[in-house]
């Protein structure tokens, strides 16, 4: 199976727009959004984000963020919760956003790939045995880093920008 990873999208539709144009490219069987959908201040664009998600709720599994406030619970036709544990390819994957567990501060019960939003900083590398991994963010990324997504297959998990450019790769 084939998975993009995105994050920190805060209600920006162009940006949006563009990750899901590489999601149909990559030709993804799965979108994982670790959180951050809306803007910073409850707006409009909340949901013309959510309108545009809901229409592919089958194949999003997703995480809240920190700016994610109650009511993004009434406007997403998936379930939302703060971190979750699911397998893609036999690997057990953590999914959060990374405002409560971080890189350095793992839940107990992690998996064997940890993925994090929340620093809008792009990463992959490995911690021991295990792999720790940011998509950035597909709207506002910080410190020169690009717009970017992850994508997870069998084989590896590669930080890629948002015109489908390999930043870097790590085998799974």
């Amino acid at each position: 199976m084939k998975a993009m990873v995105i994050s920190d999208i805060h209600g920006n539709m162009e940006y949006l727009n563009r990750a899901l144009e590489r999601y149909k490219e990559e030709e993804a069987e799965k979108l994982l959004i670790l959180g951050d959908f809306g803007g910073y201040v409850h707006s409009s664009t909340d949901y013309e984000v959510a309108e545009t998600l809901n229409n592919m709720a089958g194949a999003i599994i997703a995480v809240k963020g920190n700016c994610d406030s109650e009511y993004i619970d009434d406007i997403f036709n998936f379930s939302l919760t703060y971190m979750r544990t699911i397998e893609i390819n036999n690997k057990k994957i953590t999914l959060t956003h990374g405002h409560i567990y971080g890189p350095y501060n793992l839940p107990s019960d992690c998996g064997e790939i940890f993925l994090f939003g929340h620093t809008h900083h792009g990463m992959i590398e490995k911690q021991g045995e295990r792999i720790i991994a940011n998509p950035g963010s597909i709207s506002k990324p910080r410190g020169g880093t690009k717009h970017s997504y992850l994508i997870i297959d069998e084989d590896n998990i590669q930080l890629k920008d948002l015109q489908g450019e390999i930043i870097k790769t790590i085998k799974v």
